[in-house]
């Protein structure tokens, strides 16, 4: 099986699990009222990629209800949870690799750590495919794991469901996007811990057209 189809299956399987670890989860909140503050328009139009269960879409619209989010998730089982947690979003199924294909621009894309699972010639397309998505002064707001890109590889988990892992070098990114055209404006490392004895670096890099 295609690695990025066993990693969608592995998505919609454990949609609710993926519930129940991240709506409350807290450590990124920092960047996200940063990519708030980084946008001018109150109502404003974000484009959210890899919604999940829709957390990040919860708190965005908790504290800006008048922005028009459309979250988006390439897993059927993600978006029926993003619906009920957001009924105010636009929710849609669209494989981020396919983003081209949307017509609207945006004020900002919300791409909480979706790049851990593209690889680094789908990640330079996302790149160029947001830029052309956002208007004159948008935020693209990108959240990966730095590391070595031939570490990537397939995780499995304790349900036995794997998922292919892509780790991303942090300044090959940052040329992606400066070589796009977006201007840099913030990089943050938030510590994530995976288990009692084990945590890692999480990269967020914030970038404007």
């Amino acid at each position: 099986m295609d690695k990025y189809q066993e990693t969608f299956n592995t998505w919609n399987t454990l949609a609710q699990c993926y519930q129940e670890m991240f709506m409350e989860l807290d450590i990124y909140n920092a960047s996200y009222d940063l990519f708030c503050a980084s946008i001018k328009r109150q109502n404003a139009s974000i484009l959210e990629i890899g919604c999940g269960p829709g957390n990040i879409t919860k708190y965005l619209l908790d504290r800006h209800p008048t922005y028009r989010i459309t979250a988006t998730d390439v897993a059927e089982n993600m978006i029926a949870l993003t619906k009920e947690n957001n009924p105010s979003a636009t929710v849609q199924i669209l494989d981020c690799r396919a983003l081209d294909t949307l017509k609207d621009t945006y004020d900002g894309i919300m791409c909480g750590f979706t790049l851990p699972y593209l690889s680094d010639s789908d990640t330079a397309k996302f790149i160029q495919n947001s830029y052309a998505l956002l208007r004159q002064d948008g935020i693209l707001y990108l959240s990966f794991v730095g590391g070595n890109y031939k570490d990537s590889g397939f995780i499995t988990g304790s349900t036995g469901d794997r998922t292919y892992f892509y780790y991303h070098n942090i300044l090959d990114v940052k040329n992606m996007l400066t070589t796009q055209g977006f201007q840099l404006i913030e990089h943050m490392e938030v510590p994530y811990k995976r288990s009692e004895k084990t945590s890692e670096m999480h990269t967020i890099l914030l970038a404007q057209k």
